[in-house]
């Protein structure tokens, strides 16, 4: 039995070789006329000149279809990487542009084989580049604890540069903050917070986080003080107001109101350097400090000034 399977493996050996040979021969020959198709991806870069920017991304992708000999796509049949195409915008285009992805974007395409692009059309908004200075708005959330208010807002800085198309830009008059939130707070606090970009379009902030300083102080009220008297002050003559008594509203914390009495406010004018007639003066007031002068009624009186000395 072995004689006969060395007999069989050994007769006429090279020609056996020889037809193994041809047969594999034949077998690539046949292999690399097969026709083949092949769906690939495309990834086209929209590239603009200096100066210029799309709306939207600038990476698209389009799908495509190879058909060729098995031995021209095996190039593409390995791994998933797309196609790499660019469309080249030139100088002084601006607009909504229509453009065709064609072989001659590729990137080292084998013309030899055959490539059928699904929608092959990219649509583009090309602009110049523009840029402005726009405020930041603090976007505040709650309320301080009872008894508090905010006092001041400041926020560093103050405005920001923004770039993008002209269109968008026309658009963009603020940008705003993320929610800061002051709920409960009873002193003041410094919040680092991030700018919004939505409702703004495709443009790009100069920076993207503020630094916002709430300050937080008791709550102040308004308190009147009627009957003030108007006072002569700067004349050796005597004179007489109309009218002669005045209004003060004060502003400041409970705290501080609760000790403030009439006596503590002045209301006068001042007709320093006048010769006697009839005046129109305004009524200034001294108020004592740790309180904000809010409203003075009347704003002015009316002075005279008689042609006789003061006795002294």
């Amino acid at each position: 039995m072995r004689d006969r399977l060395r007999k069989l493996l050994l007769d006429n050996l090279p020609y056996k070789v020889t037809a193994v040979i041809l047969a594999s021969m034949l077998w690539y020959i046949v292999q690399g006329e097969e026709i083949l198709e092949v769906n690939k991806r495309i990834a086209v870069t929209v590239a603009v000149p200096d100066g210029y920017t799309i709306k939207g991304p600038t990476l698209r992708y389009k799908d495509a279809t190879l058909r060729g000999p098995r031995v021209l796509l095996g190039q593409y049949m390995e791994g998933k990487k797309p196609l790499e195409a660019t469309i080249k915008i030139p100088p002084g285009k601006a607009g909504q542009l229509r453009y065709r992805v064609d072989r001659e974007n590729l990137t080292s395409f084998d013309p030899r084989v055959r490539m059928t692009i699904h929608d092959p059309y990219i649509v583009v908004t090309v602009d110049e580049v523009s840029g402005k200075k726009v405020p930041v708005r603090e976007v505040i959330e709650g309320v301080p604890a009872q008894g508090y208010m905010i006092e001041k807002i400041l926020i560093d800085p103050e405005s920001v540069n923004v770039t993008g198309l002209k269109a968008d830009l026309a658009k963009v008059n603020q940008v705003a903050t993320e929610q800061i939130n002051i709920s409960g707070l009873k002193q003041p606090k410094v919040f680092e917070v991030n700018l919004l970009k939505t409702g703004l379009g495709e443009v790009q902030l100069g920076i993207n986080r503020v630094t916002v300083k709430v300050a937080i102080g008791e709550q102040k009220i308004n308190k009147k003080f009627a009957s003030i008297p108007v006072e002569v002050v700067g004349s050796d003559y005597l004179t007489n107001v109309r009218p002669q008594f005045a209004t003060i509203v004060i502003q400041g914390t409970p705290g501080v109101l609760s000790f403030v009495k009439k006596a503590d406010l002045r209301a006068f004018v001042d007709v320093r350097d006048l010769t006697p007639g009839r005046y129109d003066r305004e009524i200034q007031v001294k108020i004592p400090s740790e309180t904000v002068m809010i409203e003075t009624h009347p704003k002015s009186t009316s002075v005279e000034i008689y042609n006789q000395k003061r006795l002294r």
